[in-house]
């Protein structure tokens, strides 16, 4: 992906992690601007869909505003998709699921929530697991003035964001992680119907070895610990280490040339040993490459296919709960 190749070739021309290595605020300033949300959304979609913007959820910690894409033809109890977006949890926006929030709000009658969230290194691990929970308390309570159905949610995430999603799956579903980081989600096991997890990454013994751009970096500046091998709280940001037959149900994918792309087949294998329900694409065309993040890029056949699967994954689930 040519957002990753720019990363990694700005970082490696003007030797910036050489330079700066003792000072990740520095990298992520640097880093930061390289996250944008570039593509463009479907507009045969748009019309079809009201969207509230910059709505503040009152989260007791910065960027605590979210994006409502609602559809206009079910104005009421309409099921949700909360989205936890990337950026190598230093960068990104809410933005950034435009091309597949306007295509499920019309399509599945369905509400996209995307939410903001602390960028690090302003704030460390776990800021941005408590305010998915501080957003999730305000849908809940303002569901019924928003016309939302919060017994009936997904989570989803790209990236930073899928780890995000995946861990927070893993406290709604697993006692012993609650206990361990002592966090009561305010959602029901009952009502998690799945989660999408996009181009992400989950274990944490591993991640390093993906070669992924300014990983270091990421992580350094997200858990305030040089390197990851020495974080205290490392493995409770390893959802591989608890998934159990309790596990809701996952849809995911990744690019084939995406430097995540084992960290996929990995929690692909564990999921398929926990005989939890899953819908896995990992597409590999003929002689194309997809990179870090392929499947917002919607014109292209498998963004599109990659849209289309995670629709099937969530309307299937719709119908089964009606």
């Amino acid at each position: 992906m040519l957002l990753i190749l720019i990363i990694a070739l700005s970082l490696s021309l003007a030797g910036l992690i050489a330079q700066f290595a003792s000072n990740y605020h520095t990298q992520v300033r640097l880093i930061r601007k390289f996250f944008r949300n570039k593509d463009d959304s479907p507009n045969e979609y748009i019309n079809r869909t009201s969207v509230r913007a910059n709505v503040n959820y009152m989260s007791v910690f910065p960027n605590g505003y979210l994006d409502i894409y609602t559809s206009d033809t079910l104005p009421d109890n309409q099921p949700v998709l909360i989205w936890i977006h990337g950026g190598g949890y230093v960068g990104g926006d809410k933005s950034c699921i435009k091309p597949w929030a306007y295509t499920m709000a019309a399509k599945l009658g369905i509400a996209v929530v995307s939410i903001n969230y602390c960028l690090a290194p302003d704030q460390h691990y776990p800021s941005p697991l408590l305010q998915i929970d501080e957003a999730l308390d305000f849908l809940n309570k303002n569901a019924h003035s928003m016309g939302l159905d919060t017994t009936r949610i997904f989570l989803g995430g790209d990236s930073a964001g899928a780890q995000l999603t995946s861990q927070f799956a893993a406290l709604v579903c697993n006692a012993e992680l609650q206990k361990q980081m002592n966090f009561s989600p305010k959602i029901s096991r009952d009502s998690l119907l799945g989660i999408l997890l996009c181009c992400g990454f989950y274990n944490m013994d591993t991640v390093m070895n993906s070669h992924f751009p300014a990983m270091k970096t990421f992580l350094w500046a997200y858990t305030n610990e040089k390197k990851i091998s020495g974080f205290v709280h490392k493995n409770q940001m390893s959802a591989i280490r608890y998934i159990n037959p309790d596990y809701c149900d996952v849809y995911l994918t990744c690019g084939n040339a995406d430097p995540f792309i084992g960290q996929a087949k990995e929690m692909a294998e564990i999921l398929r040993a926990a005989n939890i329900p899953r819908e896995i694409y990992l597409p590999k065309p003929e002689r194309k490459k997809l990179g870090h993040e392929y499947q917002f890029k919607v014109n292209t056949p498998e963004g599109n296919t990659a849209l289309h699967k995670a629709m099937e994954f969530i309307e299937k689930r719709i119908k089964t709960n009606e």
